[in-house]
C-alpha cells in the first residue's frame, strides 16, 4: 500500500519544544529545541499499522528523542499516544532518521526533541 493513498501528517510538537537553541553541558540533559532547528538526512514514515488500517482508526504518538553529536537518534521515549500499535510505528521508524549535526562552537552537540505522528485512515 503506498503512502499516496494515506494522509500521514508529521507535526511538531510545539507546546512542548523551546524555539531556542540553547544547549547545555554533557553532564546535564540537552533542553528541547524545535525540529525546524534541525536538517534532517533522512526520515523514513511511520508504517501504518494494519489493525488501524482495516478498522479506519485514526490515531497518534509523540516521540522524544535525542540528535547525537554524530547526528543519529539515540533515546527515543514515547509521550503521548492513543494507541500502542502507533506508537510502535512511530519508534521504528524514528530510530532509523538520521540528522546533520549539530553545532556549537565549533563542537558537535546533543540536541533534545519532540515530533507527533499523526495517521489518518484513507478516506477512498
Amino acid at each position: 500500500m503506498s503512502i499516496s493513498k494515506r494522509t500521514f501528517a508529521l507535526g511538531t510538537l510545539t507546546s512542548a519544544l523551546l524555539a531556542s537553541s540553547t544547549f547545555v553541558n554533557a553532564d546535564t540533559l540537552p533542553e528541547l529545541v524545535s525540529t525546524k532547528a534541525l536538517t534532517a538526512i533522512a526520515t523514513e514514515l511511520p508504517a501504518y499499522p494494519r489493525f488501524a488500517d482495516a478498522m479506519f482508526v485514526e490515531g497518534y504518538a509523540v516521540l522524544q528523542f535525542t540528535v547525537a553529536p554524530d547526528g543519529s537518534v539515540v533515546e527515543p521515549t514515547v509521550r503521548d499516544f492513543s494507541s500502542n500499535e502507533f506508537t510502535e510505528a512511530a519508534l521504528e521508524a524514528v530510530e532509523s532518521w538520521k540528522f546533520e549535526p549539530v553545532y556549537q562552537d565549533g563542537v558537535a552537540v546533543p540536541v533534545r526533541t519532540a515530533v507527533k505522528f499523526s495517521f489518518v485512515p484513507r478516506t477512498e
